[in-house]
């Protein structure tokens, strides 16, 4: 009998849908409220890497549960650039 591998699961804060640590975008907050890509530092949320679920995360308002602090508008739709800018062709 084979021993199962244990893959973290994380939740995308677009769709809502569980998936693989690995196949999610981490985004974590820095001390001075800015979004950012792939750090290890601060609390964190995960998006998957497709526009339907950048977009479903601009939309939805609440991102405290992820963050424990307010991210604006402003600031998701300049994450949204930089993601359309680092993962489309």
């Amino acid at each position: 009998m084979s021993k199962k591998v244990h893959r973290p699961q994380r939740t995308c804060m677009g769709c809502g849908a569980r998936d693989e640590q690995e196949k999610l975008i981490r985004l974590t907050v820095t001390n001075q409220g800015q979004l950012k890509i792939d750090d290890d530092q601060g609390r964190g949320g995960y998006l998957h890497r497709r526009p339907d679920c950048w977009q479903a995360f601009l939309s939805r308002k609440n991102h405290y549960r992820a963050f424990h602090v307010e991210i604006s508008r402003e600031q998701r739709e300049r994450l949204i650039r930089h993601l359309m800018d680092r993962y489309q062709e």
